[in-house]
């Protein structure tokens, strides 16, 4: 995926099921749409008993419930949301009992509450709220003096708890699989990057490797061209490195050139890139560097190179257009000059 198509932490977090934003959201769906269930309750046929005035009134504060809770999904946090929740609780029941009819009708909006507590909020919060709606339906129970009220509680009650205890065990089983699932993503993604990595480094001295040094030119020949500041690359190569080979064996080479590699890393820029190109030769671009500016600064390699090793560099500068291609071969033709002139030197092409 490209740079503009990964969502910013920011809206991530805005979209979480876990969200403050969501819950709120969902809170205003929840009293819209038991503010409408009631609208048509009233206007469909319904029992006498029902006090209509009081009924539109309480249908009015839903609707207005849901509003505050739209204008909570911009600004407010969790602390609000308990507060509005409360007062859903208090609506269902002001409006049961204004129906009259504990048995059914609002009484149902109970079981809305009980899945929201359990879906969004943790067991203990959830268990307060559950309380409070048993209590509430409780009171409507003894206040409307209805036939075995015990019988009618533990129905009604029974059923909500034995709702919310289903949809708490898929929530928490479906958010450990959603959990589990991010884990592995996470791993997946932690060793792709860590493959694409490898594949761009130099095993022994840990430098770039060949193909993410022509990566890389590309990359600096754009911003070169783009920024129009200069851009020299130098070719390195240690001189006579088999006859070292031969003499100290391939395990003292191979120090050195892990030597070399942790020296010349202190003496450079953090815009330089060094890169092992093959063997015991080097690849560096000198991002803003001009050729004497080059020329000074792999002089200070070549005078931190361990092992008493001489180095030979050819070096040059972009000049605006060339290709990569053309710019490396001129700074590989400027390294053979130095190697025919003697070695250990260096010569710009």
């Amino acid at each position: 995926m490209g740079e503009g198509s990964e969502a910013r932490p920011d809206v991530l977090a805005e979209r979480s099921i876990d969200s403050p934003r969501f819950m709120w959201v969902m809170l205003a769906v929840l009293y819209g749409a038991g503010a409408t269930i009631g609208a048509l309750s009233l206007i469909f046929p319904h029992p006498e008993s029902f006090n209509e005035e009081a009924l539109w009134s309480n249908i009015a504060l839903a609707y207005a419930g849901a509003l505050v809770s739209l204008v909570g999904a911009r600004r407010w946090g969790m602390g609000p949301l308990y507060l509005m929740l409360a007062v859903g609780v208090l609506a269902v029941s002001r409006a049961t009992y204004y129906s009259h009819d504990p048995s059914g009708f609002y009484t149902l909006f109970y079981v809305w509450i009980g899945l929201y507590v359990v879906f969004f909020f943790p067991r203990g919060i959830a268990l307060l709220y559950l309380v409070a709606v048993a209590a509430a339906y409780a009171i409507l129970l003894a206040v409307e003096h209805q036939n075995a009220p015990l019988a009618r509680w533990v129905t009604t009650i029974g059923t909500i708890v034995l709702a919310a205890f289903l949809i708490d065990s898929l929530v928490r089983r479906v958010r450990r699989m959603a959990n589990e699932s991010a884990a592995i993503a996470r791993e997946r993604a932690e060793l792709m990057a860590t493959l694409a990595e490898v594949a761009r480094t130099d095993d022994l001295t840990g430098l770039a490797n060949r193909r993410c040094w022509d990566e890389s030119l590309d990359r600096e020949l754009a911003r070169s061209k783009r920024e129009s500041t200069p851009l020299s690359i130098g070719i390195l190569d240690l001189d006579r490195f088999k006859d070292y080979n031969d003499v100290h064996g391939h395990q003292a080479g191979d120090r050195v050139l892990k030597e070399l590699a942790a020296a010349w890393r202190e003496e450079l820029r953090a815009t330089d890139i060094l890169a092992r190109y093959g063997g015991e030769e080097f690849a560096l671009a000198l991002p803003g560097c001009d050729i004497s500016d080059a020329t000074g600064l792999i002089e200070r390699l070549r005078a931190a190179t361990p092992a008493e090793q001489t180095v030979s560099a050819g070096l040059a500068r972009w000049d605006g257009q060339e290709s990569a291609e053309s710019l490396f071969g001129r700074a590989d033709r400027a390294l053979y000059a130095a190697k025919d002139a003697g070695r250990d030197r260096i010569v710009a092409g």
